[in-house]
């Protein structure tokens, strides 16, 4: 449909109407949401509190909480180092009493609708409250000597306490001599989740450059308050013996100190890793976001009445409650359905939203469209958002022709037993015809 159209006309429209899996392009609905519920410069909060502030000593005789908001892209490298700097700046030397964690954010860390073996791939990580370096760890495999075991590294060691790996990666000859042909880097990798246990087998040419590869952390919660410990060691402020698993609550009536805080990028920013990036941690740690924004009670599910808050705005802008069946925030359940024609009215009714626009990926530019549309009429004049799961690819954004008003356009393709590329090739073929409408004389 054209886009400078008050009430848009419609071009094409083949089974516009009919329901389809959306893979991330749910992630429109999320981000468009989100700008019009939490707001542009909306910013996720890290807090470290006390019941007491430090005595003469620089002491904490009552413990630290941490108060999470959910913020995606809280990192150990800066966010946490940062929270803690501040923390020292304000005299605080040791603590006793123990490091403890609480949010706002209530209920449900993982989609029910998720595939379980979803969970141990980086694209599944958990949407915990706490999260810190998007709740993954890297690892590295090197090739050695011909016929000798590659060698296993983790990308940051202290991040991966209590796990166990068992490497049988061998380092092989380059080429196959059999055939002539160059060998390529042949490694499975396997994890019986949530257990902390790293299977590795297969063979990585001795020429080749360091494999890279993540796991999901399986308890964000633990996983954080250890990382919290080992960067307050570090900075030289002394932490106490603690149980990190101990029941222990937070009263929100009772009054607390506050010593530190970090805020995210804002909003705008952070949509660019949601969409052009396509990150599922991001997008369903913001759908938890929008829910804790209309959460009244305790009790209520953030997950749950983000989805609900999503159907409830798109209902507000004339999209049909019908049309737009969310599962989750991302895009990773295959029980979301939506139809086209809803995504192409989203996409009309966010036409001149800056932010919006600016988080879509550019064909043959940048995101996950970098690779795509290369030295064609579309590199540089269509932005889209994607979607892949398997059997099913999704393209839907704006294509601008260049003798031609800007069209909106969504592409979903189900059900099909070809390859991704294969799956692509149909759906690229038919935005690249829309970047080249011309006006009929």
């Amino acid at each position: 449909m054209q886009t400078t159209e008050a009430k848009p006309q419609v071009l094409s429209n083949v089974d516009g109407d009919r329901y389809f899996v959306p893979a991330s392009n749910i992630k429109l609905f999320t981000t468009a949401v989100a700008l019009k519920v939490l707001g542009a410069d909306y910013r996720f909060i890290t807090r470290l509190v006390s019941p007491s502030l430090p005595n003469a000593q620089g002491t904490l005789e009552k413990g630290l909480w941490i108060l999470a908001s959910g913020d995606p892209s809280f990192s150990s490298a800066t966010s946490l180092k940062s929270l803690v700097a501040e923390l020292k700046s304000q005299g605080v030397k040791k603590i006793n009493g123990g490091l403890w964690a609480s949010s706002t954010l209530k209920g449900t860390e993982i989609a029910g609708s998720w595939e379980w073996d979803d969970l141990k791939y980086y694209y599944g990580a958990i949407a915990s409250p706490f999260t810190i370096d998007e709740n993954i760890l890297e690892w590295q495999l090197h090739p050695t000597s011909l016929g000798e075991a590659a060698i296993f590294a983790w990308t940051n060691p202290q991040s991966a306490t209590g796990w166990r790996v068992d490497n049988q990666v061998v380092t092989a000859s380059a080429t196959n001599k059999s055939e002539g042909k160059s060998l390529i880097t042949d490694v499975d990798t396997k994890r019986a989740y949530p257990d902390k246990v790293l299977l590795i087998r297969g063979q990585l040419p001795e020429n080749a450059m360091p494999m890279v590869g993540e796991v999901t952390v399986s308890d964000p919660k633990k996983h954080f308050l250890r990382l919290l410990r080992q960067e307050l060691l570090t900075q030289g402020i002394q932490v106490t013996e603690f149980d990190p698993t101990a029941p222990h609550n937070f009263d929100e009536s009772t009054p607390h100190q506050k010593l530190a805080s970090y805020a995210s990028a804002p909003l705008s920013d952070l949509l660019i890793t949601v969409n052009k990036d396509s990150s599922n941690l991001y997008a369903e740690l913001m759908t938890r976001a929008i829910g804790e924004r209309a959460n009244q009670t305790e009790s209520e599910d953030s997950f749950d009445v983000g989805l609900s808050q999503i159907s409830k705005y798109l209902q507000s802008v004339n999209i049909s409650a019908d049309h737009v069946l969310p599962a989750d925030g991302s895009g990773l359940s295959r029980q979301n359905l939506t139809t086209p024609r809803a995504i192409a009215q989203i996409l009309h009714h966010m036409v001149n939203n800056r932010d919006f626009r600016n988080s879509l990926a550019i064909a043959g530019v940048n995101g996950t469209l970098a690779r795509r549309f290369k030295d064609s009429t579309a590199s540089g004049s269509l932005q889209a958002k994607t979607g892949t799961l398997l059997g099913t690819t999704a393209l839907s954004g704006y294509a601008t022709p260049a003798n031609y008003p800007e069209v909106v356009f969504s592409i979903l393709i189900n059900n099909s037993n070809l390859q991704k590329t294969e799956l692509q090739q149909y759906s690229d073929a038919i935005a690249l015809l829309l970047t080249r409408l011309t006006k009929c004389p």
